[in-house]
């Protein structure tokens, strides 16, 4: 049972200093390689100079992998987490400085972003979509946002398809809380993560998610042995 009542931004705000480096732990650096598909999915959606959005930015990681595979692209972060946008913004500076001008970093929450309809080419999401609740909410808004025609990119974490793997996950996700905790300081966050993961439709349900909110050419594949899922679909465009 998900923790009732728990603050998911106070959380992230708690976390983010250590947050890369707890990621790191967690995954064995595995989460930069599943990070860097979803990069290579949306760099390759995207037109010549186009516009892309990353939801739920976080540290700013994927705003910086796209930037490595298409200097062309404008490209914008928005998180409800403060604590996470200030590690962003430095990270952004030390590694990105020479593309201040393309590349933009704004507090919002994803049920209601701060853009007009029809903005991006292109919207990402990374181990966000699942924090935010209701879920459809934060898909019709994206929605709206996308140029008709756009694409989202969504990497989510979920349940592994396959049995076997299945069952090593639960016993590893059982010590994630722990190894979490015991960088950042602060157990109910990762806690948290291990609880949603288990209630968030994956799969071929989230994809069926994807088309109940207006989506189109929904598909996913799974990385990291099914326990990670990569989706995309688009905007209808009529």
């Amino acid at each position: 049972m998900v923790q009732k009542n728990y603050n998911v931004v106070a959380g992230f705000n708690l976390i983010a200093p250590a947050y890369d480096l707890a990621n790191d732990a967690m995954t064995l650096g595995l989460h930069r390689l599943w990070r860097a598909k979803l990069c290579k999915t949306a760099a390759d959606l995207a037109p010549q100079k186009g516009r892309i959005l990353d939801v739920a930015t976080g540290t700013g990681d994927v705003l910086l992998g796209i930037l490595r595979l298409r200097g062309d692209l404008s490209l914008t972060g928005v998180d409800p987490s403060e604590g996470m946008l200030n590690v962003a913004r430095e990270k952004l500076e030390k590694k990105a400085r020479l593309f201040s001008d393309s590349l933009h970093i704004r507090t919002g929450d994803a049920r209601r972003l701060p853009f007009a309809d029809d903005s991006f080419d292109v919207v990402t999401i990374s181990w966000g979509i699942r924090n935010v609740n209701p879920f459809q909410e934060g898909l019709r808004e994206i929605l709206r946002v996308l140029k008709k025609g756009g694409s989202i990119v969504i990497l989510e974490s979920g349940k592994p398809e396959f049995k076997p793997i299945g069952a090593a996950y639960k016993y590893y996700s059982k010590l994630l809380p722990f190894i979490g905790g015991k960088i950042s300081g602060f157990m109910p966050a990762y806690r948290y993560y291990t609880e949603t993961v288990d209630a968030f439709p994956s799969g071929a349900q989230f994809v069926g998610e994807l088309f109940d909110c207006g989506f189109v050419k929904a598909n996913y594949k799974t990385l990291g042995g099914s326990i990670v899922y990569l989706y995309t679909a688009q905007k209808p465009r009529d």
